[in-house]
């Protein structure tokens, strides 16, 4: 069940990742995020408010349990500022594999507090861990200058802050307050710091107009879901192995580029699918 949440997790931040960038263009990065976190948090206030059973587990959930799931969402956060800044300031094409590295530090926290994989599964993770990048990474055409190291420094605190903040959200949080008290946290956190983002930093306010609703509401939901899958993962327990099988997202997005806009991969790509899906084999006989 991991692997097929953490494959329906990468399927949905694939779509994400691919629908997103219109929006983007359309609104700007920041304003984007923010109406396709509002699109989350209703979502996930509307379920909360329709179903008692879930407000009686956040009322009784411990003060310790809110804690952790605050720490996550914040990680999560920072995580995704620094990745908007890599990505802003350097090459998508190097920023994007090393963020992508994120399912190794969730990984190596796992083995480190308890979690067994047997060598099949090890073997699965590895594999991954190599065709992940490799199906993010674009070859250099060589015009563009050398640049900074800040991209790439930020790109690897996006990394650590992404697997630490989905560590703690698999073992300290979900357990106790349950997946949509963890994910409204997350929303909340989300739309919260946004605001104050925005508030210091004044971007041009751009609503969203009536053709471009129905694609936030799509990033939104499909975001939700990403996010949804991943707890329902973690809480099986295979917090490494669903973490890992997410950042399949980005050979989704590279998929879809093929599929609906005729986007050409390398050969690296390629490889890096096809070594990804090995590896996802090795996981499920594993498993």
């Amino acid at each position: 069940m991991a692997i097929l949440l953490g494959l329906a997790a990468a399927l949905c931040w694939g779509g994400t990742d691919f629908l997103g960038g219109a929006a983007a263009r359309a609104l700007g990065v920041r304003w984007s995020l923010f109406f396709s976190q509002a699109v989350g948090f209703a979502g996930l206030s509307l379920l909360i408010a329709f179903l008692p059973a879930i407000r009686s587990q956040m009322a009784s959930a411990p003060p310790e349990a809110w804690l952790w799931g605050l720490a996550a969402a914040l990680s999560n956060f920072l995580a995704m500022l620094a990745l908007m800044s890599a990505l802003a300031r350097g090459k998508a094409a190097l920023v994007a594999p090393l963020t992508a590295t994120y399912g190794v530090v969730t990984t190596l926290l796992s083995l480190a507090t308890g979690e067994i994989l047997d060598r099949w599964a090890l073997a699965g993770l590895a594999l991954c861990f190599i065709g992940v990048p490799c199906t993010v990474y674009a070859p250099d055409d060589g015009r563009a200058s050398a640049g900074s190291k800040a991209p790439l420094r930020l790109a690897l605190a996006a990394a650590l802050l992404f697997g630490v903040g989905f560590w703690l959200q698999g073992h300290l949080a979900l357990p106790r307050l349950g997946t949509p008290a963890t994910l409204w946290l997350l929303y909340a956190t989300n739309l919260v710091c946004l605001a104050g983002l925005l508030t210091a930093q004044p971007a041009e306010f751009r609503l969203p107009p009536s053709s471009l609703w129905l694609l936030v509401t799509a990033i939104g939901l499909l975001s939700l879901c990403g996010f949804g899958a991943l707890a329902l993962g973690a809480l099986t327990g295979a917090v490494a192995v669903v973490t890992v099988l997410s950042t399949l997202s980005g050979a989704v997005t590279a998929a879809l580029g093929v599929v609906l806009r005729g986007e050409r991969l390398s050969p690296l790509q390629w490889l890096g699918i096809a070594a990804a899906l090995f590896g996802v084999l090795l996981l499920r006989i594993g498993s």
